[in-house]
């Protein structure tokens, strides 16, 4: 490291102040990197927040998927449970209406079997 530095300082003051120029040179693409760099960085850094805006948006619109689909499974178990009634009711209905016909059908039995007056 220290050879490295001697020759640097050598090359400095060599071929009449040349070095310096190439000094100056290499400072001003340094400071050019350094806030080209800046500029990239600054670049991602508003690029990282418009993706966490996004996945936030991204985020809520899930949440509210997920709320509209627990409503609908609920909405859906509601009309399973109505069904399940419903069908009980015409089983029962049905019942009824059978033995209802089984009355009539008992009662014309009967008045047929009347003698008649």
């Amino acid at each position: 490291m220290d050879k490295i530095a001697a020759e640097a300082a050598r090359l400095l003051f060599a071929d009449g102040g040349a070095g310096w120029i190439v000094a100056v040179l290499l400072g001003l693409a340094c400071l050019h990197l350094y806030r080209d760099g800046l500029r990239v960085v600054e670049a991602r850094i508003t690029e990282t927040g418009a993706t966490a805006a996004a996945l936030e948006r991204a985020s809520q619109t899930n949440a509210a998927v997920a709320a509209a689909l627990e409503s609908r499974t609920r909405v859906l178990e509601d009309l399973v449970r109505l069904t399940g009634e419903t069908a009980g009711a015409v089983a029962r209905s049905d019942e009824r209406a059978r033995e209802r016909f089984e009355d009539l059908l008992r009662r014309i039995g009967e008045l047929q079997h009347r003698p008649n007056l």
